[in-house]
């Protein structure tokens, strides 16, 4: 339903895909996510978004500066663990997962955003993905060097790689 972000992923959202959209801290990807889960009232049964960075009220928030649409559809899990997102999700359409860099899990040693944990959880809920026809978007941070933060392996892992660009003091970016 957001017409440029479907002309990106070559018409639209396919089922068991997973998709990491990277950019700069306040460039607008988690803006970009929320609308995209307001977009899809009526077309996707349930959303889940994984609150890494946010708390639910700071998204909530955001909701309520768009256009609210009936957001019945729209659940919320404030969690860094990646098993406890696995286990509990169920199966929804759409899975959002903001981000990447602030899963992590218990089964490995390092904190959340080292290269090990990074690749660990894109592998864990690539096969999530596959497994239930979940559509995953998982949001990656750049560098001060501007790649995006983690492993190369992040970029090969995941089915499209979308990059949110511009200057975040105007109206208008790139993806």
């Amino acid at each position: 339903g957001i017409g440029e972000l479907d002309r990106v992923l070559g018409g639209g959202l396919v089922p068991g895909s997973v998709v990491l959209l990277a950019g700069e801290p306040g460039i607008g990807k988690s803006t970009l996510l929320t609308q995209l889960a307001l977009e899809t009232v009526g077309t996707v049964p349930t959303v889940l978004y994984v609150c890494g960075e946010e708390s639910p009220e700071q998204i909530k928030m955001r909701i309520m500066r768009m256009t609210v649409k009936d957001v019945s559809h729209l659940s919320f899990m404030p969690t860094t663990d990646v098993d406890e997102v696995i286990a509990s999700a169920g199966k929804p359409a759409l899975m959002i997962v903001d981000s990447i860099q602030t899963m992590a899990t218990l089964d490995l040693t390092g904190m959340a955003g080292s290269v090990g944990q990074i690749r660990e959880c894109a592998f864990r809920l690539l096969n999530y993905a596959k497994e239930t026809g979940t559509v995953v978007f998982l949001v990656g941070h750049i560098t001060k060097e501007g790649a995006i933060a983690g492993p190369k392996i992040l970029e090969h892992l995941v089915d499209t790689v979308l990059y949110l660009e511009g200057d975040c003091r105007h109206e208008f970016r790139i993806l």
